[in-house]
């Protein structure tokens, strides 16, 4: 919380807020296609309960093939919005992400390792630098770890314990998988 605070907007972060806030606003996805919209789906709900200004008269946003990143520089810095709590609010999805991704480090350890054993994996994950620096970003990064690592839990589950409710469950992660980023 206290990095989201502090740190500015990255550069991914200016097309993928406004992005992630067209999609639920205006239920239109012409800004940065070449990403799945779920992350910038969740990053965009909690802008909702903010009384936003969207340059939907710009000509980025009207005509540009590629405007997502000045439609996002004027929807945070030229709108006379409040860019710090914009990207405050949008940062809470990839935050919670992050820390679910952890639990589930936490859970498939400690089913393979034990308890105590399973505070390792868990630990060096969490305190990872490349976590601790991209945790909070709205950014495909740390959402495509989680996405890649829950549809591999319970694909193993799948396999290790056949039945119809395991197999959906697992497509199901695994949909959720291919929506936070198309490598996946």
């Amino acid at each position: 919380i206290h990095a989201s605070l502090t740190d500015s907007a990255i550069m991914d972060e200016l097309a993928h807020i406004p992005a992630g806030y067209s999609y639920v606003k205006f239920f239109d996805y012409r800004l940065n296609p070449e990403h799945p919209p779920l992350l910038k789906v969740l990053s965009g709900l909690p802008l909702l309960l903010l009384n936003l200004n969207f340059p939907i008269d710009s000509r980025e946003w009207q005509e540009d093939i590629n405007g997502q990143w000045t439609v996002g520089a004027k929807f945070l810095y030229e709108s006379q919005n409040n860019a710090d709590t914009i990207i405050f609010w949008s940062r809470i999805a990839p935050m919670l992400l992050t820390l679910l991704l952890i639990i589930y480090i936490y859970i498939w350890s400690r089913e393979i390792l034990g308890d105590s054993w399973a505070l390792l994996p868990t630990a060096l994950f969490a305190l990872s630098p490349s976590v601790l620096a991209h945790g909070h970003y709205v950014t495909t990064d740390i959402a495509a770890s989680f996405g890649i690592f829950t549809a591999l839990y319970y694909f193993i589950k799948f396999l290790s314990f056949p039945s119809r409710k395991n197999l959906i469950v697992s497509g199901i992660f695994l949909g959720v998988a291919l929506l936070l980023k198309f490598s996946t």
